[in-house]
């Protein structure tokens, strides 16, 4: 059997940009997820915030089932058309209904309780997006092997992120503002529809405007059984310590971070009173991800990827603390979020360019190369961390005593403050300790790549 070896260093200006359409696809549902589904579930369904907290608990355990399962059958697809385009095709739609689907009401309430209603679209909404977004984030180890390029990859994708995000903040309050507090079930579940329509189109675009490589590299092959295949995932982690640190990131940033923006409806609408400007809350973190991409690609190429993620973490510590310290007034407040988002918004930059990177190191040390399992799980560790943020939000919101449309005590208004910065601040500690001694450095993955090369052969180029 004829071995290749890819080693394409550019991808075109078409295939970036289709890139980051598709991630501004799933930003359109993974933000609104972040940013609105547990309010929805405590403030407008009555569900009971411990309560909440457990069914994002309840869909972190099936994750655990379902996104191994869409790595490993990923991995072993082979088709025409490429390893992961067809999952993103086939998947696009049942990802736009699931999501509106998730801020609906039961259609019997008066048999399904609201928290059934919602664990069960929770748990579809869950399930279509690992079918679609574990080969979607793939992609970025198979399109090139450059380190740089995908720093720039990860950049466009970073773009469509923050493009996704923009609009969801954008939308989502004004269409609950247009329809008043009355109507708080119809807005978000409208806002949500429309999310789904256009995240669909998206995803069609970016699989009929990009190609994979139509090179293939041998040791993706796994002729084994798929249980084997599965069997074989605790090695790929303990043979590669640069992506276990890179997941041990991930973990504590999404846990620890998303603190702040699941935090921001209930601060703006109980500590500050001043709801109107939830908007600009949730959109500053977001701009700032849009503008900032192109400075901390340049800091990963002029730097390093590692010096780049130690910068932007102590800036975002900073951020938090400012926010904590600072008079509750607008103008005190916002500052500080431009400038924990500032810092906040190297985080998926260089997470999303590390990342593969760590798969020919994994691929070196074991002689198997793993493209699916390692975003599969990636994802899943966001997922995961999601489901843990919520489940202890709700905790320690009912352990502080707050309940949703009453007015908070004093001193339930300084716990909400104190967890959305002080649980962040701990997350950037995390992440600076594990940054320290990571060992994936441009070099380093070019000596890699040479030697994924010895050890195959030169290199052929198909015909």
């Amino acid at each position: 059997m004829n071995r290749y070896y890819s080693t394409n260093r550019k991808v075109s200006l078409s295939a970036r940009f289709a890139f980051g359409v598709g991630d501004l696809a799933f930003n359109l549902i993974w933000q609104g997820t972040a940013l609105f589904l547990l309010y929805f579930y405590t403030d407008v369904l009555g569900i009971a915030p411990a309560l909440a907290g457990a069914i994002y608990l309840t869909a972190m355990v099936w994750d655990a089932i379902t996104d191994p399962i869409v790595a490993t059958l990923a991995d072993r697809t082979n088709t025409k058309h490429g390893k992961y385009r067809p999952w993103i095709f086939f998947g696009a739609l049942p990802l736009a209904i699931s999501y509106p689907l998730a801020f609906s009401s039961s259609p019997a309430s008066d048999t399904i309780a609201p928290a059934v209603w919602a664990l069960a679209t929770h748990l579809l909404l869950r399930t279509t997006y690992t079918i679609v977004g574990v080969p979607f984030s793939s992609l970025q180890a198979r399109l090139t092997d450059g380190a740089d390029e995908r720093t720039v990859l990860a950049g466009f994708r970073m773009f469509g992120a923050a493009s996704g995000g923009l609009a969801v903040v954008f939308v989502t309050p004004i269409l609950v503002g247009a329809f008043g507090p009355d109507r708080e079930a119809e807005a978000y579940f409208s806002a949500a529809a429309i999310a789904g329509g256009v995240a669909f189109a998206a995803l069609l675009y970016c699989v009929f405007s990009m190609r994979e490589p139509v090179t293939q590299t041998a040791s993706t092959e796994n002729n084994g059984s798929i249980l084997a295949d599965l069997k074989s995932i605790p090695a790929m982690f303990v043979s590669n310590p640069p992506l276990m640190r890179v997941f041990g990131i991930i973990i504590a940033a999404s846990i620890c971070l998303a603190m702040f923006s699941k935090n921001i409806l209930y601060f703006f609408k109980y500590n500050l009173e001043r709801p109107d400007l939830t908007l600009w809350a949730l959109i500053t973190p977001a701009l700032c991800l849009f503008l900032m991409v192109p400075f901390w690609i340049q800091v990963a190429k002029r730097t390093s990827k590692q010096a780049a993620l130690v910068t932007g973490s102590i800036i975002a510590l900073l951020g938090y603390t400012l926010f904590f310290f600072v008079p509750e007034q607008p103008i005190f407040i916002l500052s500080s979020i431009i400038v924990l988002g500032i810092g906040g918004s190297a985080l998926p930059v260089i997470f999303w360019s590390m990342l593969p990177d760590t798969v020919e190191y994994g691929e070196l040390a074991t002689g198997i190369r793993s493209e699916a399992k390692t975003f599969g799980f990636a994802t899943f560790a966001q997922k995961a961390a999601v489901g843990v943020n919520a489940l202890l939000l709700g905790l320690l919101l009912g352990w502080v005593g707050f309940e949703a449309n009453t007015d908070q005590s004093d001193q339930t208004l300084f716990a909400i403050k104190a967890i959305m910065s002080g649980v962040p601040a701990i997350g950037i500690v995390i992440v600076l300790l594990l940054l320290w001694g990571y060992e994936i450095d441009r070099e380093t993955h070019e000596n890699t790549l040479r030697q994924l090369q010895i050890r195959k052969g030169k290199p052929e180029q198909p015909p």
